[in-house]
């Protein structure tokens, strides 16, 4: 087989291969064969293999099922969770008007 030049930079590239590990990881430590987690994601040994190697070409349907298979699909709410995008909170708080009147109190102003 022939191998293509990613388009995606290295450090992504690191980060699939050890989101691929991870994954291989969690499976032992149930001790669940790869033909067990092949059966219940409906995938090939082959796609498993690729999937654990971080390939890139792995479609995110097919991690969900192998995460599915080892009941791990609620990690998935995890990845870009708008909660703990730090950067995208800092700019959307940049971009929020700045107060210019005081809020309305409910008591008269009898200073005068």
């Amino acid at each position: 087989m022939r191998k293509h030049k990613s388009l995606l930079p290295d450090s992504t590239l690191s980060l699939l291969a050890q989101l691929g590990i991870n994954i291989d990881q969690a499976r032992k430590r149930r001790r669940l064969s790869v033909d067990t987690i092949c059966s219940r994601a409906g995938i090939t040994a082959q796609t498993y293999r690729r999937l654990s190697k971080g390939e890139p070409g792995i479609g995110i349907g097919i991690m969900a099922a192998v995460l599915s298979a080892m009941n791990l699909e609620d990690d998935l709410a995890l990845i870009a969770s708008p909660s703990s995008d730090e950067v995208g909170i800092a700019m959307e708080r940049a971009h929020q008007p700045k107060r210019i009147r005081e809020e309305a109190s409910d008591e008269l102003d009898t200073d005068f």
